[in-house]
């Protein structure tokens, strides 16, 4: 892990006076969106054609790791200003099996055994907050994997009931290289690293501090349970939430060609565009691109189009700029179904589409959403 602490800009990311580190950050945080919805989109894209079992296994992966990382972007964005998000509560066995998942091709390219025993009680538990686990049991994976030679990895998990309400009890054990009787005081504070530590890995000395942290403001604890030359062991306690709901079986994407129809996607970011495009085109739709509003309006007087897809937040003109001059035009522009795309709701869905957008859909978009919303505008336009 890099260092965390403060370093002097370069001139060209220099904050503005004033502006604090957890302004840079956020605005850090944002911008990462973009590229990261890129990817989610990409990934999906992919998932429309027909894949062997190594390919889908692989790019479950990565669609678990952008996940993991919108998440996190997306929750420190909402806790500065306002009311967060609602958090979904998220089944406790899934959650720990796709959170090893991503690091069994580590695991894999290092010559270890990563394992998981989970209790099928945990099917019938759900966690308040899925992403705390996460991150804790991926700082957990990740430094088992880095201070193991070889050997194995094993995480098991289980309910611990009779208190006043159930806990997750999860174990994660390694054969790595330990941690001395004489260090272990200063394993949970920030930036203390261990000899063997140290000599073996580069790291910041902010992973298990950071995990026992997050542990704690969750209601749990994060613990060294054992460690000797042969291995070292930590505990993970976390309450658990009321027996889950057993899960509604979800109907199959409805994903098919759509009437051969023209789609303007207007984005400053190249890689959304092209993103965009792929996954139109998947749909059987004509693609026209536009990086800016300007660029938007001047192809629409050349290129009659059948629905627009919007990015809202661009330099120049922006997408409430935009879709208010479509709106003032005469003809078809004025009832052209316009979709709103955007990374942060800033403004709120109902606000842009007072402002003229037909729909909002948040990055990054999932095809089927899209799809469904495309269809049902463009139907209802040519019913019009």
């Amino acid at each position: 892990m890099p260092d965390t602490e403060d370093r002097d800009c370069t001139p060209a990311g220099r904050p503005e006076p004033g502006e604090t580190h957890d302004a840079r950050l956020a605005a850090l945080l944002h911008d990462l969106r973009t590229p990261l919805s890129a990817m989610k989109t990409a990934s999906e894209v992919i998932g429309l054609d027909p894949l062997n079992d190594r390919q889908a296994r692989a790019l479950h992966t990565l669609e678990l790791a952008i996940d993991a990382l919108l998440s996190m972007t997306q929750g420190f964005l909402d806790a500065p200003d306002g009311p967060a998000r609602a958090i979904e509560p998220g089944n406790a066995g899934e959650e720990i099996e796709a959170t090893v998942d991503l690091f069994m091709a580590d695991a894999r390219a290092r010559g270890l055994n990563l394992t998981a025993r989970l209790s099928p009680d945990l099917e019938s538990y759900a966690l308040g907050d899925p992403l705390t686990l996460r991150r804790i049991l991926s700082v957990l994976l990740d430094n088992a994997l880095k201070y193991t030679g070889e050997g194995s990895v094993q995480v098991t998990a289980d309910v611990e009931r009779g208190g006043a309400r159930p806990m997750l009890v999860l174990d994660l054990t390694d054969t790595g290289i330990g941690i001395p009787e004489d260090e272990r005081v200063d394993l949970f504070r920030p930036r203390r690293r261990g000899s063997r530590a140290r000599s073996t890995a580069s790291g910041s000395g902010l992973g298990l501090w950071s995990a026992a942290r997050l542990a704690t403001s969750a209601g749990g604890r994060l613990d060294l349970l054992d460690s000797s030359a042969a291995g070292t062991t930590f505990g993970l306690r976390l309450p658990l939430t009321a027996p889950a709901p057993a899960s509604v079986e979800t109907q199959g994407s409805n994903i098919g060609p759509l009437p051969l129809r023209r789609v303007l996607v207007v984005d400053d970011n190249a890689a959304n565009r092209q993103m965009m495009q792929a996954m139109l085109e998947a749909f059987g739709l004509e693609v026209v691109l536009a990086e800016g509003g300007h660029a938007a309006l001047t192809l629409l007087k050349a290129h009659p189009v059948d629905a627009v897809l919007l990015d809202i937040n661009m330099p120049g003109m922006d997408g409430v700029e935009t879709v208010s001059e479509i709106r003032k035009r005469s003809g078809t522009d004025a009832h052209l179904p316009v979709i709103g795309i955007t990374a942060a709701l800033l403004p709120g869905s109902r606000v842009l589409e007072r402002a003229g957008f037909d729909a909002v859909l948040d990055k990054p978009v999932a095809p089927a959403v899209l799809f469904d919303t495309l269809d049902r505008l463009m139907r209802d336009a040519s019913r019009g």
